[in-house]
C-alpha cells in the first residue's frame, strides 16, 4: 500500500490477518474468501469509533501454517465487521442473480444460497439488515428507471455503508460514523461507476455516469468524473480527521493512508487500465 512504514505495513497485514480469523470463526471458512482490504478499512475506523483496543501477536494461520504472522486478536469490531461482511456480500450475490444473465445468472444464483446459510450464522442484526435492505431496494428503483444522476446513485449507495458503520455507536459517535460510512460508500460506489463505464455502456448495463453522458467519453466528461471521485475522497479525508486517533495511532495512519492515497491510486490505475484496455474489471457495483 503506497507511503505505509515498515511498521505501518505490519499492523495493517495484522489488521487484515485478524479479519480473516474473525470470517473463518464467525460465518465459516468460505466466507474469508470473501476478505477484501475495503473491510479491513471499515474494521479499522470501526474500531477507533468504537474505542475497542486491539492486541497483536504473532501467530500461525491456515493460508501460511509453516510462519507465524501479525494477527489482531480477537475484538468486537472484527467480529462485527465479520458479520457486516457477510450480509453485504449475501445482498450484492443476490443482486447480481437479478441483474446477470445467462451463466454468471446462475453462478451468482448459487452463490446468493451459499452465503444465505452463511448469513444465517449473524446474530442480532436482523434491524440493520432491513436498513441495508432498504437502501439497495432505492437504488435497484433509481436502476430500473435509468435515473442518470450519478450523485442520487452514489447517495444511496453510501447509506448503506453509513448504516452499517454507524450500527451500534451513540451519540457524536454514531453521527461521525454515519457520515464516514457515507463518504467512503459515495467515493466506491463513484469510482465503481467510473471505471465501468466501457464496459456498462457496451453490456447496456445501468451506470448513472453512461445515461448522464450520453455514451459519450471526451475530455470534459473523463475531467468531470475524476473531478466527482476526487471532491468525495476531500470530504471523506476531511470527515476522517475528526476522529479522535489517542492510543489509535497506527490505525489512524493506516486509515488516512487508505483514504488519502489508496482509494485514489487503485481509482486511477484501475479507470487508466479500462480506458486503455476496454477489458472487464472487479467492480463493488456488480
Amino acid at each position: 500500500m503506497p507511503q505505509l512504514r515498515v511498521g505501518e505495513h505490519e499492523f495493517y497485514r495484522g489488521a487484515y490477518s485478524g479479519l480473516c480469523r474473525a470470517l473463518n470463526k464467525r460465518t465459516g471458512a468460505v466466507s474469508s474468501l470473501t476478505l477484501s482490504y475495503d473491510m479491513v478499512f471499515f474494521a479499522l475506523v470501526r474500531s477507533v469509533l468504537a474505542g475497542d483496543k486491539y492486541i497483536i501477536k504473532k501467530k500461525r494461520c491456515l493460508a501460511h501454517p509453516l510462519r507465524k504472522r501479525a494477527m489482531m486478536m480477537r475484538s468486537e469490531s472484527l467480529e462485527y465487521t465479520a458479520d457486516i461482511n457477510a450480509l453485504l456480500v449475501y445482498h450484492k450475490f443476490r443482486d447480481d442473480k437479478n441483474d446477470e444473465r445467462g451463466a454468471k445468472k446462475a453462478a451468482a444464483g448459487a452463490l446468493a444460497s451459499a452465503f444465505s446459510a452463511i448469513k444465517k450464522r449473524v446474530r442480532g442484526l436482523d434491524a440493520l439488515e432491513n436498513e441495508i435492505e432498504a437502501s439497495l431496494s432505492e437504488l435497484a428503483v433509481l436502476e430500473a428507471k435509468k435515473r442518470p444522476s450519478p450523485d442520487e446513485a452514489a447517495e444511496t449507495f453510501g447509506k448503506t455503508l453509513a448504516v452499517c458503520l454507524s450500527h451500534g455507536l451513540t451519540g457524536s459517535r454514531a453521527r461521525l460514523a454515519y457520515e464516514i460510512g457515507r463518504h467512503t460508500g459515495r467515493a466506491v460506489y463513484l469510482a465503481d461507476a467510473a471505471c465501468d463505464f466501457w464496459k456498462d455502456k457496451k453490456s447496456a448495463s445501468y451506470n448513472p455516469f453512461v445515461l448522464a453522458f450520453g455514451g459519450e467519453m471526451g475530455e470534459a466528461q473523463e475531467r468531470s468524473m475524476k473531478n466527482a471521485v476526487l471532491l468525495e475522497l476531500s470530504a471523506l479525508e476531511k470527515t476522517l480527521m475528526l476522529l479522535d486517533y489517542t492510543d489509535f495511532e497506527l490505525a489512524g495512519e493506516c486509515i488516512m493512508n487508505v483514504a488519502v492515497f489508496g482509494i485514489k491510486h487503485s481509482f486511477f490505475s484501475e479507470f487508466e487500465k479500462e480506458k486503455a484496455n476496454d477489458k472487464p474489471i472487479y467492480s463493488a457495483r456488480g
